[in-house]
Formats: C-alpha cells, sequence, structure tokens
C-alpha cells in the first residue's frame, strides 16, 4: 500500500515520525487521531484463539478477532483462512487498521484515520503470512461517557475486513474530524482521494 506520490513529497514536509512527537499534546480520548496498532506476535499459537475465530468469523480468506486486553488496549488477532501464502508489509510494524464505532444514528463510522509514512524505511520489514497462521497485535482502547459498539478495518491486498464488535464506550467528539485529520488531509490535498484512502475505504496508489 505504499504511496506512488511519496516520490514528489519533499521529507521535510511531512514524515509520521512528526506526528507522533506531537502525540503528548494530542487529546486522544476526544479528538480523532490516526491508529497506533502494533505487532506484537507474528505467529500466534493458541487454540483458545484459534477456536473464537471459527465461533465468532464468517468465512472470508482474512479473519479478524479482537478481545479486550487489558482496561486501555484491545488484542487484535488476524488470521490467514485462505490456502494462499502471503506476504505483508508493514508500515513500521503496523498493519492498516483503524477502529470504527457506531454512532447515535447506528450507523458505523470512523474514529480514528491511517496516517499513512512518507519515510521510505517504513515499508522495510516483510511478514510471511502462510495459511491458518494468526498475528497478534494491540490497539489503544479510548473511554468516554457515548455508549456504543467498537469494530477494527483492516485494508489488505486492496480488500477490506472488518473484526467482530465489542461493546465499549468513547467520547462522541471521536467521531468529529480533528484538527489532525484536516492538517494530514491538508498536506495532501493536490490528492482527492486522500479521505478515502486515510479511512481505508480505498487502496493508495
Amino acid at each position: 500500500m505504499k504511496m506512488k506520490f511519496f516520490a514528489f513529497i519533499n521529507f521535510s514536509i511531512f514524515c509520521l515520525a512528526g506526528l507522533n512527537s506531537k502525540v503528548f499534546s494530542q487529546d486522544l480520548q476526544n479528538e480523532m487521531y490516526f491508529n497506533q496498532n502494533r505487532i506484537i506476535n507474528e505467529s500466534v499459537l493458541n487454540d483458545s484463539i484459534n477456536s473464537k475465530f471459527v465461533k465468532s468469523s464468517k468465512l472470508e480468506n482474512i479473519n479478524i478477532f479482537i478481545e479486550q486486553k487489558d482496561k486501555d488496549k484491545f488484542s487484535i488477532f488476524v488470521k490467514n483462512s485462505s490456502s494462499e501464502n502471503l506476504v505483508l508489509v508493514p508500515q513500521d510494524y503496523s498493519l492498516y487498521l483503524i477502529q470504527e464505532a457506531i454512532d447515535k444514528k447506528g450507523n458505523w463510522k470512523p474514529i480514528e484515520f491511517w496516517g499513512f509514512s512518507t519515510c521510505g524505511n517504513s515499508y522495510d520489514r516483510k511478514i510471511n503470512f502462510n495459511p491458518n497462521q494468526m498475528i497478534e497485535l494491540d490497539s489503544p482502547k479510548y473511554k468516554g461517557d457515548f455508549s456504543t459498539k467498537i469494530r477494527f478495518k483492516l485494508r489488505l491486498n486492496n480488500q477490506v475486513y472488518y473484526s467482530n464488535s465489542l461493546h465499549s464506550t468513547i467520547n462522541i467528539s471521536k467521531f468529529q474530524k480533528s484538527k489532525w485529520f484536516i492538517e494530514f488531509i491538508e498536506m495532501f490535498n493536490m490528492f482527492p482521494e486522500t479521505e478515502e484512502w486515510v479511512f481505508l475505504n480505498k487502496e493508495a496508489k
């Protein structure tokens, strides 16, 4: 998913590390920000988790199961349910995931966006993803006074996959496009599909 237009952007304008440095001035519980998942295990061997895929996931080439890890994080398990050997190219050891939640109207809406990196080294690592292999990641869990359901959206090989959903709470302001979102979009305003890319609705070209 590495975007071809990276070559046209001066590296001094933006690098994801620059946004990361601002996290501590960012109100993650109230403002939409980029997802911060990380891979913690490339090959999970856990019969208990594997059985949960059978119970909760519809049959797809890629399945995703989530559960609450602790009060601050979700555990995410991604399984290759196909018969093909796949090669994943993470960005900074993260997969292309965002969280979505059900809004007041009952619609699934993003509460995060994906922050593409313009740093070439972000895409150096590759993961062989074989049939029945499971990868474990974690991602922050938000809190608030709005009761809803949460799910994760994954874009992989030009396809979108969704996890099971969990009851959770967030602040309603997480649905609003934050200043961070607007700043990111404006940096790539020469590409009209940027918003579709960062919400993982389309493959970045």
